[in-house]
């Protein structure tokens, strides 16, 4: 890492929580081309919504394996 690049890093760690969260966001944007623009608002609502029910212990989490489980049963018609 470059010097120029650890004084940029010191300097976004001294920066509140959200203008560092904006930051990340930009320069991973930068770098993937991603955009939130991408996001229709339905989906953005959805994500709200699972986002919440998560914080708040709601969401009941299923592992990988049980989810190809469950998806093979019901290729298999054993739903």
């Amino acid at each position: 890492m470059t010097a120029a690049a650890k004084q940029i890093i010191d300097a976004a760690l001294k920066l509140e929580p959200a203008e560092r969260e904006r930051i990340a966001h930009e320069l991973l944007e930068s770098i993937d081309g991603s955009s939130d623009a991408e996001i229709s608002p339905a989906w953005e609502a959805e994500i709200q919504q699972r986002l919440r029910k998560i914080e708040a212990g709601e969401a009941a989490f299923v592992s990988g394996d049980e989810v190809f489980a469950r998806a093979e049963a019901i290729l298999r018609g054993e739903r």
